[in-house]
Order: C-alpha cells, then structure tokens, then sequence
C-alpha cells in the first residue's frame, strides 16, 4: 500500500507540471489572480498572455507582418488589479530585441520610465522581467509614451487655431485614417517642408516636431518674419495606421514608409507624391526639408560634400550656429552620400538638391530637454533661411 501511495503521488505531481499553462491571445483580456492585462486601445501590442503565476505573466511580443522589419519592438498594454500587489511581467521578443526602457502611466497621459532596478534584460535580450507595485488603480505600461491620432488630432486643431496656419486634410491611409498638414502663407513660393512619424514607435521624434512647428508659427518678431517670406507644410503624423496598431515599422500595407519614396505605392507616401507634384507645377520651390525619427542618440543624417546642396553647406552652418545655444543635448551630423534612394531625404535631395535631413532624436533622450533643442533648432533655421539669396525661376 506504501509504495501504491508513492506512485499515485508521483503522478498527481506530474500530472500537475504537465498542465497547460492558462494562455490569452491578443485582444482577449489575460486574467491572472491579482491582475488583468489588457490591450484593444490605441496603440497597443501585447501578443499573446500566459499566466505563470498568481502575479506572473509572460507577453510574446510580435512584429506587425513577417517582412523584414528594423528591431524595434514596441509594446504597450494595461494592468487592471484585483488587488494591491507586486506585479511581474515578462517581455519576450520575437524577431527583435529589448530597447525601450519601459514607461508607465495611472491616466494614459502623464508618462514616468521605470527604474532600472525594475527592469531585467536577460536571454541576449530577448526577455525582459518588468516588476512594479499595483494599488487601486489601472497602469498603462509602454514602450514609449502614446502619442496617438486622437492626441495628434487635438494639437493639430490647437496649432491652427493660435496660428497663422490652416489645418487641411490631404487624404486617407491605407485603412483610413485622415493624414492632415498644416500650411501658413501658402501664397509664397518658398516652401520648408516638415514630415514626421512614418515609423510608429518613434514618439521623441515627434516631440521634436511639436515644439519645433510651434516655434516656427509663434507670434514671436523672428518667426512673423519668416512666415512673410516662406511657406511652411507640416505633415505630423504619415503613418496613423502604424500608430494605431502598435506597429513595430509598417503601416498597414506591410511597407517601410520611408523606404517607399520615389517608388510611391502606399496611400501615405502617394498624397506626398501628389502634394509635391502640385508644388512644382504651381511654381512653388521647395528650399529645405526636414523628416522627423527616433533612433539611439540624437544625430541629423544630412548630405556630405560629395552631393552638394543649394545652399551649400547649409546643415553644417545651422549646427554651427545652434550648439552654444544647446543645454543638455548633444548631437552627431552623419553625413554621407545617401545612397538608398527611397528614403525621404535621400528622394528630396535627388529631386530638387536642396538641404534634405533626417532629424533623429534618441529613444530615451530627457524629453524637456529634446523639446528645448527643436526650438533652438527651429530658431537658428529661420535665421538661416532668411538669408538665403531668392532663388532663380525654375
């Protein structure tokens, strides 16, 4: 009887390891004991949820298609407790790895990063164990803060009502979403021409595009004097799709915006297409470009002097004249030939060889201090441009 006793325990034991582990897929609330994860908002990615324990869940984290896509793996859901309790999660990572410090918010709007002590990388950093106190309240956790169309919608109609600029809609994305620009004194045939988030994780580059279009249509004596002479376009958001879905790279036709220049097969990248077609038959000359992303540090991609710009070396003297003026930010120029020519600024350049950047501000760089620096930024262009000698009649 002892030894029937043994073995009949021995197999309740392995009965119990060899239970499935209770899993949820995307879109289906993961209940663990002291916790809910959720995801169906904006800008979520949560794949799929396996309990490990009452207070344990384990998150796969996928890319949107299974195209090549640059690893930046975004993530974002959120913690609803049952009760007050130390929560662990753990990330992991298919087809990337760990590079966004996670961040969290009690009100989806107010963002906090976590501290490194709770945060561990491990598995050559295809894992990531995220562990944080739950009270009463709900938690957003997220790769980067979420700055989604709704949010991009009201700065839009704030920019615009205390501008000079109106807000107009060029059209729709592949799923639908109204893409907008704003455009001040569209009678001027000079034209800076600003795009932003067409890769959707990239948020400190759209912080930067913020403070640096104010800044362009403040009601300051430099700015009201720029926009006299120039025409400003400001497209924020290229990729709502990609936001929206909480893609990794692509909008929703499974497509690197800003590989699709030139070639212009995407909704998105036809309207900018379109819009600057029409520029050119209406005489208007496009005289710099900026593109707005994030990457690990704060650079500019810009032309070397192997493909000179009209003006030349314009990027270098804008540098030149803004760094005293930087406090906490430090920058690297990357410039080189750029050879890929379906990237934004490498087709601007082609087309009409003006200066043509990509403005890249670091994952995690201070944001108040990334939104100072677009504002010097902003204000040393507009001083820059100013001088600029009107150019010959095309």
């Amino acid at each position: 009887m002892h030894k029937l006793a043994v073995s009949a325990f021995a197999l309740l034991v392995l009965a119990a390891c060899a239970a499935p582990i209770p899993a949820f897929n995307a879109g289906t609330a993961c209940e663990a004991e002291s916790f809910t994860v959720i995801d169906g908002y904006a800008g979520a990615r949560r794949g799929r949820c396996a309990v490990l324990a009452p207070n344990h869940v384990r998150l796969t984290i996928l890319p949107e298609d299974d195209g090549y896509i640059n690893p930046s793996p975004w993530y974002s859901f959120k913690l609803v407790p049952s009760a007050a309790s130390e929560a662990r999660v753990t990330l992991r990572y298919i087809g990337g790895k760990h590079r966004y410090i996670p961040k969290t918010s009690v009100d989806g709007l107010a963002w906090v990063p976590l501290d490194d002590e709770n945060v561990r990388i491990r598995k050559k950093e295809t894992h990531v164990d995220i562990e944080l106190t739950l009270d009463d309240r709900a938690v957003w956790v997220s790769a980067q803060e979420l700055v989604t169309p709704a949010i991009y919608d009201v700065w839009n109609r704030r920019t615009a009502a205390n501008s000079d600029a109106e807000l107009l809609l060029l059209g729709h994305s592949v799923g639908g979403q109204p893409i907008h620009c704003l455009v001040s004194n569209p009678t001027s045939k000079e034209v800076l021409f600003l795009v932003g988030r067409q890769h959707p994780p990239e948020v400190s580059g759209a912080f930067a595009l913020f403070a640096f279009t104010e800044t362009l249509l403040a009601d300051t004596e430099l700015a009201n004097r720029f926009r006299e002479r120039f025409q400003i376009i400001s497209i924020p958001l290229l990729n709502p799709d990609g936001v929206l879905g909480g893609n990794w790279r692509h909008n929703l036709g499974g497509t690197d915006l800003n590989r699709d220049w030139g070639v212009f097969e995407q909704p998105e990248t036809k309207l900018v297409a379109a819009l600057l077609d029409q520029l050119d038959d209406s005489g208007e000359q496009l005289r710099v470009f900026l593109d707005f992303h994030s990457t690990d540090r704060n650079l500019f991609y810009t032309q070397d002097d192997t493909v000179p710009t009209e003006p030349a070396a314009f990027m270098r003297t804008l540098f030149a004249n803004a760094t005293p003026r930087l406090e906490n930010y430090t920058f690297s120029d990357e410039a080189g030939p750029g050879k890929n020519p379906a990237v934004a600024k490498n087709y601007i350049y082609r087309r009409y060889g003006i200066p043509a950047s990509t403005y890249e501000v670091g994952d995690e760089s201070d944001r108040n201090a990334a939104r100072a620096a677009a504002v010097v930024f902003a204000e040393e262009l507009m001083k820059l441009m100013l001088e600029m000698p009107a150019p010959a009649p095309r």
